[in-house]
């Protein structure tokens, strides 16, 4: 009978290539991971800023057109006499300026409301103007995290009412 004398094992250098394929493989796997933390913290963002936003929009919109329920309507934008705070509003367009605080709930985030006439024969976009039956709201809420603020239009018609 023939005795082989053979080992069987890895060697050095097998141990040596083996551990370097595993740690590219390690870096890769880490890297992604990385990237999809990033982007589901921005997602998560982004989907409260939607949260806010409507919410935002869904206050302002719940308000009657304007301070007079008949055209003329007010000539001024904004907040009036003895209108303190946003409890005291009582049309859309006393969110003409408005800053919404939402950073006991929500850190850092920022959301903010314009409203404006506009006159549909010039622009629907962005002609403040006199005071006619047509007022765009627009909120804007943003954060660090996302690259562009997330904004909502609405564009509001006065309906005037018969007495």
């Amino acid at each position: 009978m023939k005795r082989h004398n053979s080992q069987s094992g890895f060697s050095l250098i097998d141990l040596i290539i083996g551990m370097s394929i595993i740690s590219v493989a390690l870096v890769g796997i880490m890297s992604v991971q990385s990237n999809y933390v990033n982007m589901s913290n921005k997602v998560e963002v982004g989907l409260r800023a939607v949260a806010l936003g409507n919410s935002v929009m869904s206050t302002i919109r719940m308000h009657r057109f304007d301070e007079n329920s008949n055209a003329p309507w007010s000539s001024t934008l904004g907040t009036d006499t003895g209108e303190i705070s946003s409890d005291d509003y009582d049309d859309i367009d006393d969110y003409a300026s408005a800053a919404w605080d939402f950073s006991y709930w929500y850190p850092g985030y920022t959301v903010s409301s314009r409203v404006f006439s506009i006159n549909l024969a010039t622009s629907w976009v962005d002609s403040v103007g006199a005071p006619n039956n047509f007022k765009r709201i627009i909120v804007a809420v943003n954060h660090e995290v996302l690259d562009n603020p997330i904004v909502f239009s609405s564009l509001m018609a006065g309906i005037i009412v018969d007495d």
